[in-house]
C-alpha cells in the first residue's frame, strides 16, 4: 500500500496525517476500476461511499430540472466540471457524515482507477481513533466550506448574468 499512500498524501482529506494513519484509512477501502463511459455515481441515488480517484478523468454533471422525472423522460444534463486525476480526486465525501442522495452524476470520461470506502467504516475508525477522527473531520469541514464558497461564487455569477440578460 506504500506506493498508493505516497500518491494519496496530497488528498485534502489526509492533510496533516502520518503515512500510517493514511494507511489505516486506506485499509478500509477496496480498489475499483471504471471504463470510459461508466457511471461512478448517479445524482439522486443514496450515497454511502466516498471515492478517491487516482487515475483517469471524470465529468460531474447535474440534471437541468427541478421536478422528479420518470425513466422515459429526456432530461438534459449540464456538465459542471471535467476533472483529470493528475492529482487524486475526492468525491462523495458527504457520505462520511450522513447517507444523503448523491448531488451529481459522475461519469468516467477515460478509464479510471480508485478506492471506494464506506462512510460508516470511516465514522467507526474516527470513533476509535479520536486524533485521526478529529483531523479527518476538520479536513472534511475545510473541503465542504471551500466547495460551498465556490458554489456561492457560481450563484452570484449566474444571478449577475441573468440580471444583465433581463435588463
Amino acid at each position: 500500500m506504500g506506493n498508493l499512500t505516497e500518491k494519496l498524501k496530497g488528498v485534502a482529506l489526509f492533510s496533516g496525517l502520518s503515512e500510517d494513519k493514511i494507511e489505516n484509512v486506506l485499509s478500509l477501502g477496496w480498489d475499483v476500476k471504471w471504463e470510459q463511459g461508466d457511471i461512478i455515481c448517479t445524482e439522486g441515488e443514496p450515497g454511502e461511499t466516498i471515492f478517491i480517484i487516482y487515475s483517469g478523468s471524470v465529468k460531474v454533471s447535474k440534471k437541468l430540472t427541478l421536478q422528479q422525472a420518470s425513466a422515459e423522460d429526456d432530461i438534459s444534463e449540464k456538465v459542471l466540471i471535467n476533472m483529470d486525476a493528475t492529482e487524486p480526486i475526492l468525491v462523495g465525501e458527504v457520505a462520511m457524515l450522513t447517507r444523503p442522495e448523491r448531488s451529481a452524476t459522475i461519469t468516467a470520461t477515460k478509464g479510471c482507477t480508485g478506492l471506494e470506502i464506506y462512510g460508516s467504516d470511516l465514522r467507526k475508525l474516527c470513533e476509535t481513533d479520536s486524533p485521526l477522527g478529529y483531523t479527518l473531520m476538520s479536513n472534511l469541514a475545510s473541503i465542504l466550506c471551500n466547495r460551498l464558497r465556490q458554489a456561492n461564487r457560481d450563484v452570484v455569477r449566474l444571478a449577475t448574468a441573468l440580471s444583465v440578460a433581463l435588463g
